[in-house]
Parts: C-alpha cells; sequence; structure tokens
C-alpha cells in the first residue's frame, strides 16, 4: 500500500490517477497535512505503508521536516519516501536529499516516473502483490 501525503486537491487527484494507471489495484491512502501524516503513521495499531509519496510544501509540518521526524524514528526510519517537488524547487530537493529521501519525483506524477522510482527501490513486486 501507498501513502500520499498531499494537500493541492488538483495535485492528490492527478497523482491519484496516474499512480492508478500504473498499478490499477494499489491501495492508496491520503493524508493532507504533515501533521496528520505523523499522527497516522506513529499510530501502532495501524500498518506501515510500503511507499510514501511526500509533498514538500504541508501546512501544520513542513515535508522536510516531517521526513526529518520519520528518519529519526525508529518505526519509521527504514520508510521508502519519494518526494514530490516541482520542477522549479532545486534547493528543497537537494534539502531533501539531505533528509535521507529514497527519491524524488517532480510534479505533475507521471506514470512513467512513479514506475521508474518505483523499480528502483524494489517495489514493482507490489505490482504482482496488489493485483
Amino acid at each position: 500500500n501507498l501513502l500520499l501525503i498531499e494537500d493541492n486537491i488538483d495535485d492528490k487527484q492527478l497523482s491519484v490517477r496516474q499512480l492508478r494507471k500504473a498499478l490499477e489495484r494499489l491501495s492508496i491512502e491520503i493524508c493532507r497535512d504533515g501533521e496528520l501524516a505523523l499522527v497516522r503513521l506513529m499510530d501502532l495499531d495501524l500498518p506501515l505503508p510500503d511507499m510514501i509519496l511526500l509533498d514538500l510544501k504541508l501546512p501544520k509540518i513542513s515535508g522536510l521536516e516531517l521526513l526529518r521526524r520519520l528518519r529519526m524514528n525508529a518505526r519509521t526510519s527504514n520508510l521508502r519516501i519519494i518526494v514530490l517537488s516541482a520542477p522549479d524547487e532545486p534547493e528543497e530537493v537537494r534539502g531533501t536529499y539531505q533528509q535521507f529521501a529514497d527519491g524524488n519525483i517532480e510534479k505533475p506524477v507521471s506514470t512513467d516516473a512513479f514506475l521508474t522510482e518505483a523499480t528502483r527501490l524494489g517495489m514493482l513486486k507490489l505490482k504482482a502483490h496488489v493485483l
């Protein structure tokens, strides 16, 4: 399953549509801000997602701050996290890698970009798992 952390409704809808093209039956959970995402990921009664797509510009807790907190916590330190960024955000992308993101996809999310990153991270087994 995949957790999409995105506050922009248009980006959220487009991302979900593109992800469904890549993996039709992929389970996608959505959090609309960094604080809700952190609460959800720290809930010991809920399983962790297989992968996170994380927007950098989030309300309440920024994407970079959320990434930092997730990497510092034993429960979430090994999650596969791909950052979603706008093409004009090179400084933020560098900051993301410094905070240990596993990859980066420019918005809007394309099916090809997602599949490339999922393959690189060994996540294409998700396709076999969810079909």
